[in-house]
C-alpha cells in the first residue's frame, strides 16, 4: 500500500524555497561521504564499537543524515538564510548512501584483507603456495614486501609503497566503476517500470522524504514532526533503552537493558537438531517495513520461520541432497532452492515489464528525441549502450583474470540478476537486510555444474571474484540506493546534476575509505587492528579454494541439486501467478529467495512485528489510523540511529579501544 501524504505542514513564519540539487548540497554530501567512510573505519577497526556496515541502507549513511537533520533544525532557528532545504538534505542523505557499504567490513576491509592473504599467511600447513599460487593474477594483488609491512607495520623512516598497490586499485576500482554504471544504466531502464506501472512504494525513500518534508515548506523553525508527541514517544523508547545501557558504560554492575541484543544472545532452540530461531528486536528495520506492503512482510517472516523447521525436519530424517560424495547439507539445499527462487524473481520480473521494454527499446532508437522521457537523466540509448558496455567490460575483465568467456558470462549475468532483485525488491519493502545466497553467481556454478572440468586458474577468478573482494561481500554499494534517490528527486530543479554527484560521492567516500585504511595499517600494523577482515575472514576463501583444487574434491554436475534448484524457481513462478491471478492473494514469493540469509534469520521477527502492528492498525483503524501512526515510527527510527551516534561518541572519547556493542547483528 503505497501512502505519499504528507504527515503535517507548517505554519506561516519562515518563507525557504524548494531548491533542487544544488552545488552547495554536492560539496556538503561529497564531504559527508568522506567523513562517513573515515569514521566508519575507525569505528569497526579502532574503537570496535558498533558495526555500521550491515545493510544495503548502511547505518553508517543514515546516522549522518540524521545529525544533518538536527543541525538543519538549528540553522533554521538561528540562521534561516543558510538552512538547508529538505531536497538538499536529500542529496547528502544519497551521497552518503552510496558509499555507505564502502568502508570496514562493506569493501575496503574485505578487498584489503583478500589480496594481501596469499602473500602473508601462505604456508607449508595450509599448500596455499602449490595449489595455486602459479595461477593467481599478479597485477589484481600487491608485491611481498608491501604486504609484510602492511600487516607488520613500516619500518621507521619508511614511505608507504604506494607503487606497489597501484596496479590493485587500478583494476578493482575499474571493475567497482563497472558496477555503479551498470547499476546507473539499469536503474534508469526500469525506473518507469516500478514507479508507474508495478507503482513500488520505496520506504527507504518515502520516510527521508517525510522527515525533511517541512524544510520544503514555509512556517515555523522547527518543522511540524519534530513537534508531534507521538514522534518523540516514539524517539523516547530506543532513547532509553540506549541511553540506559550507556550509563552503564562507566558502572559495569548496573543491570544492562538487553532487549535490542544481537540475534546470537535472542535465539531459542525449540527441538533437537532444529535450528535456532532469533527473536532479534532491531526498531530500525520495524521502523523501516512498517510502510511495507504486507504481502511481502508475510513473506520475509514466514519464509524466515519455516526456513529452520525444514532444516530441522532434514536433520531429523536424514534426508540430503547431490550426488555421492559431493552432498549438500540442509542449509546448503535451502540455499541452491533460494538461488533458483532469486532466478525466477528476476524472470518474472522482465516478463512483467516487457510491454516496458519493449517501449525503452522504441523510444532509445526512434530518431524523434523528445520521445525519450528521461527527465533531466541519461536517455534510454545511452542507458541500454551503457549497460551493454559495462557488460562487455566486466566479461573482459573476469577472462582477463582466468575465469574464460563462457564462464564469464555465466557469472555477470548471475550477478546483474542479483544486483538487480535486491535493488527492485529493497525499493518494494524497505527490508534493507536482503542478502542474495550467492551474489556473484560463481557458487551456484560450482555447486549445480561442478568443478572436475574447471582448471585451476579458473577455479581461482572465480574465487577472487566471489570473494568480498569484488565490490564486497552479501552488502551490495551504490546499485540498491539509486531508484531511491530518483524517486527522491522527481521533479526537482537541477535534476541533471543527479548522476555527476553520484561520481563525486564514489570518488570521495572510497578514495578516503581506502587511503585511511592502508595509512592506519601501515602506521599501526593491520594484525594489531583485531579485525575480522584482516585475521581470519580473509583466510577462509583462500583455504576453500585449495580444498577445492585438491583433486579428491573435485565435483560433477549434479542433478539433485539441480533439481531442488528448479523446484525453488517454480514455486516463486507459481505463488508469482496466483498473486497475479487471485487479487487479494496475501503471500508474496520474495521471502523464499531470502529464506535463509542474513537478514530473515537475524531479523525475521522484526518483520513478523512490524506485519502484526501494521495489520492490527489496518483492521482497526484503516488508512486513517495508519497515516497518525507514522510520526511514531519516525520517532522509533530517529531515536534509534541517534543514540548509536551518542553510544559512538562516548566511546569515542572516554572508551577508546574498548567499544561496547550497539548495533549489528
Amino acid at each position: 500500500m503505497a501512502v505519499v501524504q504528507s504527515i503535517a505542514t507548517d505554519s506561516p513564519g519562515i518563507a525557504l524555497e524548494k531548491r533542487g540539487i544544488t552545488l552547495r548540497s554536492i560539496i556538503l554530501g561529497a564531504g559527508t561521504a568522506a567523513a562517513l567512510c573515515v569514521w566508519t573505519n575507525y569505528t569497526e577497526f579502532v574503537m570496535h564499537s558498533a558495526a555500521l556496515v550491515m545493510s544495503n541502507l548502511p547505518m553508517s549513511a543514515f546516522l549522518p543524515f540524521v545529525f544533518w537533520v538536527f543541525i538543519n533544525i538549528g540553522l533554521r532557528a538561528w540562521f534561516p538564510r543558510i538552512a538547508l532545504s529538505g531536497t538538499e538534505l536529500l542529496v547528502i542523505l544519497c551521497m552518503g548512501w552510496m558509499v555507505g557499504n564502502v568502508p570496514a567490513i562493506g569493501w575496503t576491509g574485505y578487498w584489503m584483507g583478500t589480496v594481501t592473504a596469499p602473500s602473508y599467511y601462505a604456508s607449508p600447513e595450509n599448500g596455499w603456495r602449490e595449489a595455486f599460487f602459479n595461477d593467481l593474477p599478479l597485477y589484481l594483488l600487491p608485491g611481498p614486501q608491501a604486504v609484510e609491512w602492511f600487516y607488520n607495520g613500516l619500518p621507521p623512516h619508511t614511505p608507504i609503497p604506494w607503487g606497489s598497490w597501484f596496479s590493485p586499485l587500478l583494476w578493482w576500482f575499474s571493475a567497482g566503476i563497472s558496477v555503479v554504471a551498470m547499476g546507473i544504466c539499469l536503474t534508469v531502464i526500469f525506473r518507469k517500470q516500478w514507479e508507474e506501472h508495478e507503482r513500488l512504494t520505496f520506504p527507504l525513500a518515502t520516510i527521508p522524504m517525510d522527515l525533511t518534508d517541512g524544510f520544503n515548506q514555509p512556517g515555523r523553525a522547527i518543522p511540524a514532526l519534530f513537534r508531534n508527541p507521538l514522534f518523540w514517544l516514539g524517539f523516547l523508547i530506543p532513547a532509553f533503552v540506549i541511553g540506559w545501557n550507556i550509563i552503564g558504560y562507566y558502572n559495569p554492575g548496573m543491570p544492562r537493558m538487553t532487549v535490542f541484543d544481537g540475534y546470537i544472545r535472542k535465539n531459542v532452540t525449540f527441538a533437537r537438531q532444529f535450528p535456532p530461531y532469533s527473536f532479534r528486536i532491531l526498531p530500525s528495520l520495524i521502523a523501516f517495513t512498517y510502510w511495507c506492503n504486507l504481502d511481502i512482510l508475510l513473506s520475509f517472516w514466514l519464509f524466515g520461520f519455516l526456513a529452520p523447521v525444514k532444516i530441522g525436519l532434514m536433520n531429523r530424517t536424514g534426508f540430503s541432497v547431490g550426488l555421492h560424495g559431493q552432498l549438500a547439507d540442509p542449509t546448503q539445499t535451502l540455499h541452491i532452492e533460494s538461488h533458483g527462487a532469486l532466478m525466477a524473481l528476476a524472470i518474472w520480473s522482465m516478463w512483467v515489464a516487457r510491454s516496458h521494454l519493449r517501449d525503452v527499446f522504441r523510444r532509445a532508437f526512434s530518431p524523434d528525441r523528445s520521445e525519450d522521457p528521461s527527465e533531466g537523466l541519461i536517455s534510454y540509448r545511452v542507458a541500454l549502450l551503457g549497460l551493454a558496455f559495462c557488460w562487455t567490460f566486466l566479461i573482459g575483465w573476469l577472462t582477463a583474470a582466468g575465469e574464460g568467456i563462457p564462464l564469464a558470462i555465466c557469472s555477470v549475468i548471475l550477478m546483474s540478476a542479483a544486483y538487480f532483485c535486491v535493488t527492485k525488491y529493497l525499493a518494494a519493502s524497505g527490508f534493507a537486510y536482503i542478502f542474495p545466497s550467492d551474489v556473484h553467481g560463481g557458487t551456484f556454478i560450482k555447486t549445480l555444474f561442478g568443478t572436475a572440468e574447471m582448471t585451476t586458474r579458473q577455479l581461482t577468478a572465480i574465487q577472487l571474484h566471489n570473494s568480498g573482494a569484488f565490490i564486497g561481500a552479501a552488502r551490495i554499494m551504490g546499485m540498491p540506493m539509486m531508484p531511491h534517490y530518483i524517486k527522491m528527486t522527481h521533479g526537482v530543479k537541477s535534476r541533471y546534476r543527479l548522476i555527476p554527484s553520484l561520481w563525486i560521492a564514489f570518488a570521495a567516500g572510497a578514495g578516503a575509505s581506502f587511503a585511511y585504511v592502508l595509512n592506519l595499517c601501515y602506521a599501526h600494523a593491520g594484525m594489531n587492528l583485531r579485525t575480522y577482515t584482516l585475521t581470519t575472514g580473509n583466510t577462509r576463501a583462500w583455504d576453500a579454494l585449495a580444498s577445492a583444487i585438491d583433486s579428491s574434491n573435485r565435483t560433477v554436475p549434479d542433478p539433485q541439486k539441480i533439481g531442488v534448484w528448479l523446484v525453488g524457481a517454480a514455486t516463486v513462478l507459481l505463488l508469482s501467478a496466483l498473486k497475479t491471478w487471485i487479487p487479494r492473494w496475501p503471500l508474496h514469493p520474495v521471502g523464499l529467495a531470502f529464506q535463509r540469509t542474513m537478514g530473515p534469520m537475524a531479523f525475521g521477527f522484526s518483520a513478523f512485528l512490524a506485519w502484526i502492528i501494521k495489520l492490527t492498525v489496518l483492521h482497526f483503524g484503516g488508512i486513517g489510523l495508519f497515516n497518525k501512526t507514522r510520526p511514531f515510527f519516525l520517532g522509533l527510527l530517529i531515536g534509534y540511529t541517534t543514540f548509536i551516534g551518542v553510544s559512538a561518541f562516548v566511546d569515542a572519547i572516554w572508551f577508546p579501544g574498548q567499544g561496547h556493542w550497539v548495533h549489528g547483528w
